[in-house]
């Protein structure tokens, strides 16, 4: 085996676990997020439930856009979609 055949080994080898690297991260990240949305619309239905036990309907449902919400933002993308609920209230 000549100098250039291994070195193209080498990176053919290289760029094979780079390129394996990058799905298994992608799909991680893609778990994650169903993981966090999921997680959030809990925490809204949970809220939803709190909040109304106190006789204060606040207008945020789960649907779509607050299941994108929750898994690109987390517990302050949830904070602050109260937040606008509570100014829709009371503005």
């Amino acid at each position: 085996m000549t100098q250039n055949q291994l070195l193209m080994t080498i990176i053919i080898i290289s760029a094979c676990f780079f390129i394996g690297s990058l799905i298994f991260q992608q799909g991680r990240c893609v778990l994650n997020g169903l993981f966090r949305g999921v997680l959030g619309m809990i925490v809204i239905g949970l809220a939803n439930v709190i909040f109304s036990g106190f006789g204060i309907l606040v207008p945020v449902g789960i649907n779509v856009m607050n299941f994108a919400v929750a898994a690109l933002l987390g517990i302050p993308g949830i904070v602050a979609l109260y937040g606008i609920g509570f100014w829709q209230i009371f503005h």
